[in-house]
């Protein structure tokens, strides 16, 4: 396994709400969010992923990078639900993010261009007034991909769901990669279900609970653990620019950071992980999942 030179982007949700389907401790302080910054920078990670969903996140955010000092990439996306456009909304998470520009603004979720095509206008306007570096989309099923590839629609990001049971999106990857845009991908953990102790798994998971011992097993047999083995399919994908890590504490980023250490020194191959694939989107689309 070779592993190429893929960027980490910090996923700041923790920062302003409670996420995850394995979260027990709920928001991260602002405090450590300021050590989360200090240390993510200090280690090579200057993207962040963030959006106006996501509760106080972008102000937490705002308020923790204006601490630091520091000068890092930021993503944020444009919410549903609002009256106002997108040409009006970015100068609220601006204003909230104590910056005049980001790397990326996206559609948080495909239905809103869907609902109003117009709006990609906004965003083209948002990135020509230099607002903004590119623009994309947050994006759940493939079909949206093809939509975008189909009828040429301006995007430079797509961010989207891949790990190990989700590899909806992989016949795509080589196509949107040509044409250009950056893939981010994100739900590497699956909003940490592979680690949930098998026991302590709801039935709902019971299609996939022998997968989820067989991949166990294999961090076993790799002598790594779960974190570090869902890393590395997603690192050796030649397509992915960027993965997207959500953490609940600075000890979480720690991990992160030494788990991708680890497997420099692992030989695995991925190839046999295609049969781990799970179509069922009640299982790998977290917002299906009972609550």
């Amino acid at each position: 396994m070779e592993l190429k030179q893929v960027k980490l982007c910090l996923g700041t949700a923790q920062f302003g709400i409670d996420y995850g389907i394995n979260n027990t401790s709920g928001k991260i302080p602002k405090e450590e969010v300021k050590k989360i910054l200090n240390f993510a920078y200090d280690n090579g990670i200057t993207m962040i992923d963030t959006a106006s969903a996501y509760g106080e996140s972008e102000a937490v955010l705002g308020e923790g990078i204006a601490n630091t000092g520091k000068v890092f990439q930021i993503i944020t996306k444009y919410p549903a639900n609002t009256e106002l456009r997108p040409l009006q909304w970015i100068d609220k998470s601006l204003g909230l993010l104590k910056s005049n520009k980001i790397h990326g603004y996206l559609f948080h979720n495909y239905s809103i261009f869907q609902s109003n095509p117009e709006y990609i206008e906004d965003l083209i306007k948002i990135k020509e007034a230099g607002k903004t570096e590119k623009i994309g989309f947050s994006i759940y099923h493939p079909s949206e991909a093809e939509y975008i590839l189909k009828h040429n629609v301006p995007c430079d990001i797509v961010q989207l769901p891949y790990n190990i049971f989700d590899q909806r999106f992989a016949f795509l990857f080589s196509e949107l990669y040509n044409r250009g845009i950056d893939i981010y991908v994100r739900s590497v953990f699956l909003q940490g279900l592979f680690f949930i102790e098998l026991e302590k798994i709801d039935k709902h998971f019971d299609s996939v609970r022998v997968y989820l011992r067989e991949i166990r097993q294999l961090a076993v047999n790799y002598s790594i653990n779960i974190a570090a083995l869902c890393l590395g399919f997603v690192y050796t994908n030649e397509y992915v620019s960027n993965v997207v890590i959500g953490i609940d504490s600075l000890e979480n980023l720690k991990e992160n950071i030494n788990n991708f250490t680890l497997l420099k020194n692992k030989k695995i191959s991925y190839d046999s992980f295609s049969k781990f694939a799970v179509n069922d989107e009640n299982i790998i689309l977290p917002y299906n999942w009972s609550k």
